[in-house]
């Protein structure tokens, strides 16, 4: 009877043991499906409901400035100067006498005159010295309009047209502004950069040629969001982008471009013309996923 009974309990035990074994089981799989099932729980985020504004994105190149016209006043034939009327550093207008020749038998007085109206940036010549054809008689600058000479990269280039709008600090700390003029149609084959130019007033004559400039150019306007760099994040890719909600309140991530950056926000494109951008509580949320929206508005909304 004892053999019998002992068979017995190991039978009860084992059947508890199967029992706990499979409720266990049980009780796992319920908790892994409750854990699948958390992450639709409605996370809570603030949203910012933004309007899009045209805007430019603006480029930034090291350049320096340059006269629009420079250039060596030469002597078209040979004699020797028997006048230099005008001084280094003197302003002459278009047609006035830079200096004159004497052709030695022939009684002839040539004129070297100023092809255009500038400053004698430099007079190689003294009275008494010989001329040969070729030979430079002066260095003569026309600093109105003065150029801004810009290096602009070639994924860029397509951003500025004719026109745009630029300003530029000097190495001084002097701001000036002016307008794309020209934008060249070749790249330098060894920086592959594009060179453009930028016309700046000058009349006054204080902008000297030759200075260095950070050059800042406006490029096309795009529908662009004012934004915190405090909501930027990276993806799975590490592209730039923010966090948005569809109008299902479920997450996206925009890749976007940055335009501007201010003091007071950072100007972005690449999102839609009105999106919802949460702006708190983006770091618990993930693609996909549905959430409680507090929803905020631009202030010129």
């Amino acid at each position: 009877m004892k053999i019998k009974q002992t068979y017995k309990t190991a039978t009860i035990l084992a059947s508890f043991l199967v029992i706990w074994m499979v409720s266990g089981t049980l009780v796992e799989e319920q908790t892994f499906e409750r854990s699948e099932t958390s992450l639709d729980t409605l996370s809570s985020v603030t949203i910012l409901n933004s309007k899009a504004s045209d805007k430019s994105q603006i480029l930034k190149s090291s350049g320096f400035t340059e006269a629009d016209k420079f250039v060596q006043v030469r002597a078209e034939v040979s004699g020797r100067v028997i006048s230099r009327p005008v001084q280094q550093g003197d302003f002459v207008n278009e047609g006035d006498l830079i200096c004159q020749l004497y052709i030695a038998g022939r009684e002839a007085y040539p004129k070297i005159v100023a092809p255009f109206s500038g400053y004698l940036e430099s007079l190689k010549v003294d009275e008494g010295d010989f001329l040969n054809v070729g030979s430079v008689c002066a260095s003569l600058i026309d600093p109105d309009p003065m150029l801004l000479v810009a290096d602009v990269a070639e994924k860029d280039i397509a951003q500025i047209q004719l026109g745009s709008e630029a300003t530029a600090k000097l190495i001084s700390g002097r701001l000036i502004s002016g307008k794309v003029a020209f934008i060249a149609s070749s790249a330098d084959k060894n920086t592959r950069t594009f060179r453009v130019e930028i016309s700046v007033d000058n009349k006054d004559r204080t902008i000297r040629d030759g200075v260095s400039a950070e050059i800042y150019i406006k490029g096309k306007k795009e529908p662009a969001h004012k934004i915190s760099p405090a909501i930027l994040s990276l993806n799975d890719q590490g592209k730039l982008g923010v966090r948005t909600v569809t109008n299902e309140n479920k997450v996206e991530f925009k890749e976007i471009k940055i335009l501007e950056d201010t003091s007071t926000g950072m100007w972005v494109s690449g999102l839609d013309n009105v999106a919802r951008i949460i702006t708190l509580g983006q770091e618990y949320v993930f693609q996909g996923q549905t959430v409680n929206v507090k929803e905020t508005f631009s202030p010129d909304a």
